[in-house]
């Protein structure tokens, strides 16, 4: 039986061979699954996700605060460096540096280190990131693009993962209950959503771009991803006196599939981000391989 590591294998070679194999005939199968990810899936994926977590604590607090002052660190680093460079993708760069795929990898990665005790403080990490990420994020992304502040607020109000994410905190503050057949259809969207967000990195990926540009831009996004964002999370662990594991795995994640989406959305290079998201998920993969298979970790 397949499990859940060689099944995203699988739906990302999937979309990269439907790519290959199809040329510009399919033109039209990114930009349907780019609707329903960003206007339905998302959105269903993280309501759901965030009703299994538990209410709030101390425990929450502590973890949100590590979250939240650890993704605005990053993404101060990452605004100064691109505003030093100048470089022309730097709308996003900035989102694959600062923002992990803490959902659609990060949970199921975490269950498989952690099981069911480690999915607390994973559902934490997913819920605040995401918020930051439809929100500062979109913003910051839509302002270097456009250069224009009230362009850069548009961007939010335009994109429905910012009213979604609101309506996640306020389910995550009041803790209400819905009705059963509501969260099983959540539940269902969350899965279909998955599979065809795995399938939309292997779809989008991008060859035209230079190879000397591409391995600058992967080294640089690896940096970020590998070694700062980790660090980051490490020292604020220790200052709030929580154990750092569960939130260590998190903030290491390689990018953000939503990152792809957003810079689809917005006109942004998102084949760009689809290259360096697809590179580093398969060395972040192949290394998680190792881990689990030669190592039994």
């Amino acid at each position: 039986m397949l499990g859940k590591v060689e099944l995203f294998f699988l739906l990302f070679l999937a979309g990269l061979v439907v790519k290959i194999a199809s040329g510009d005939r399919l033109i039209w199968l990114p930009k349907g699954i780019k609707i329903f990810l960003v206007y339905i899936g998302i959105p269903s994926v993280l309501i759901s996700t965030l009703l299994s977590s538990q209410s709030i604590t101390a425990e929450f607090s502590s973890a949100a605060a590590v979250t939240v002052l650890s993704i605005f660190s990053i993404l101060g680093i990452s605004i100064l460096y691109h505003k030093w460079k100048g470089q022309s993708d730097a709308d996003v760069l900035m989102l694959v540096n600062t923002f992990p795929n803490a959902g659609f990898l990060g949970l199921p990665v975490c269950y498989i280190l952690f099981s069911d005790a480690g999915m607390y403080y994973a559902s934490i990490y997913v819920l605040f990131g995401t918020l930051i990420h439809y929100s500062i994020g979109v913003f910051v992304a839509v302002y270097i693009k456009e250069g224009n502040i009230k362009k850069g607020l548009d961007g939010i109000k335009r994109f429905p993962g910012f009213y979604t994410m609101m309506l996640v905190f306020l389910i995550a503050l009041f803790d209400p209950s819905l009705p059963q057949g509501l969260i099983s259809t959540l539940n269902i969207l969350g899965i279909t959503t998955i599979i065809l967000a795995i399938f939309f990195i292997g779809f989008s990926i991008n060859f035209e771009s230079r190879i000397k540009d591409f391995m600058i831009d992967f080294v640089h996004v690896t940096t970020f991803r590998f070694l700062l964002s980790p660090l980051s999370v490490l020292l604020l662990c220790l200052y709030f006196k929580i154990e750092p594991d569960v939130l260590l795995v998190q903030s290491m994640m390689p990018p953000a599939i939503g990152s792809t989406i957003i810079a689809a959305h917005y006109g942004m290079n998102y084949g760009a981000s689809a290259n360096v998201t697809s590179a580093i998920t398969i060395l972040f993969m192949a290394g998680f391989f190792v881990a689990i298979y030669v190592f039994g970790f």
